[in-house]
């Protein structure tokens, strides 16, 4: 190649590359997400960033997928001309959830126009603004009846100087599930990827998870860790965690890590972080169909709730049981039933607790209510791995002298 065939090359390449340039042009929506009620009417700007204001006014198509039917109208297209916003007027009728997503007429003008292919508006109709506010003042309750029912038994096993009545495999449990829990949250409520992820395979549906969900599954997650601080600090007898629940826990770090590798590879098309997170999640769920099982047998056997605090109970019945009114509202408001399918471990977990909570008032008020309290150490401080008698039975499984005096 001789120097002036190389010179002649060379500024071709630049040529095309300005050209492609000036010709490539974005595309904006403003805003791209809305709240609306039914029977309203509601806009939003569209425009291309183009100085030529000569330029030919381009169409663009407006796609609109919907939950429910007549949720929303709107135009089928509108034309957009050089940097000029324009606006998209419509109007809603029934509620639901809409997702208006843009195309060009041509295949060669996405060339020209970048990112109308990534945009998209979420439009959610809902019945009555004032019931969104009292879902949100709803989940901010239950956060807080939920976060504080673990300060109870921490004041319990402190006020007593022991944790013998307290089941060690449902600390066991609790830490594994909230942790699961607050990976499943973060991921949908602050990681744009996922939520992506979550929109493309559920087309004008709302995300599960809100705010409160996120700072009380984290809260719950390290107030756990400390309850069980106060374990190695406090006469706790014979109990100890029960090989049942080291396996199950072993046994889901294992599946965690697992498909965490196989998402991270990505040899699985199926192992998005989506699915990766909704995975997991179910570890949570079936958490809470098994860790209130040991303390509830416990009391049982020990024929008392004494080291078991009732405070935690009646916070938690009182959680629960907001956190599934607050589901229920919120499918009701956007005629979104599917959305409860969409996060089971949260109607689960609400579910699930008003049950054993009921079962475990019925134990405290109804069939003990005249247990003593003979385990209380007001005799000193225990430091960590005082007392404690490694040839001691499981404590999901107790045997007669199951709280004897080592």
């Amino acid at each position: 190649m001789d120097h002036s065939t190389f010179i002649i090359l060379c500024a071709v390449a630049v040529t095309s590359f300005i050209l492609s340039s000036e010709q490539s042009i974005s595309f904006h929506v403003s805003p791209d997400e809305k709240y609306i009620e039914i029977k309203r009417e509601g806009s939003f700007k569209v425009w291309l960033d183009n100085n030529d204001e000569d330029a030919e006014p381009v169409e663009i198509f407006l796609n609109v997928s919907t939950n429910n039917d007549d949720v929303i109208f709107v135009s089928e297209s509108v034309y957009v001309s050089g940097s000029n916003k324009t606006t998209v007027d419509y109007s809603t009728d029934k509620p639901g959830n809409a997702k208006i997503s843009f195309s060009l007429p041509q295949i060669e003008d996405y060339l020209k126009i970048t990112g109308i292919q990534d945009t998209y508006i979420h439009v959610y109709v809902i019945r009555s603004h004032p019931l969104d506010i009292f879902n949100d003042v709803i989940g901010w309750i239950y956060f807080v009846a939920w976060s504080v029912s673990f300060y109870p038994q921490i004041f319990e096993n402190v006020r007593r100087r022991s944790v013998v009545g307290l089941n060690f495999d449902f600390l066991a449990y609790n830490l594994l599930g909230f942790s699961v829990y607050s990976v499943f949250n973060i991921g949908l409520y602050w990681v744009p990827y996922i939520q992506d992820e979550y929109h493309d395979e559920n087309p004008g549906q709302l995300i599960p998870v809100k705010l409160n969900d996120v700072i009380f599954s984290i809260h719950a997650t390290l107030i756990t860790m400390v309850t069980i601080s106060t374990c190695f600090f406090f006469k706790r007898d014979k109990q100890k965690v029960s090989w049942f629940c080291r396996i199950f826990v072993i046994l889901s770090l294992l599946v965690i890590v697992v498909l965490a590798i196989f998402t991270l590879t990505g040899d699985f098309k199926k192992c998005t972080w989506l699915n990766y997170i909704n995975w997991i999640s179910y570890i949570k769920l079936a958490v809470s169909f098994i860790k209130y099982v040991p303390q509830a047998y416990m009391n049982y056997k020990r024929k008392s709730t004494v080291g078991w605090s009732i405070g935690n109970v009646l916070l938690d019945f009182t959680g629960g049981s907001l956190s599934i009114l607050q589901s229920l509202l919120i499918s009701y408001n956007s005629n979104d039933w599917p959305s409860l399918v969409a996060d089971p471990v949260k109607f689960g977990l609400g579910f699930l607790s008003i049950i054993f909570d009921i079962l475990f008032m019925i134990q405290h008020y109804v069939l003990y209510r005249h247990a003593r309290d003979d385990d209380a150490d007001f005799s000193r401080s225990y430091k960590i791995f005082d007392n404690v008698d490694t040839e001691s039975e499981p404590s999901w499984n107790p045997s007669a002298d199951y709280l004897a005096e080592s």
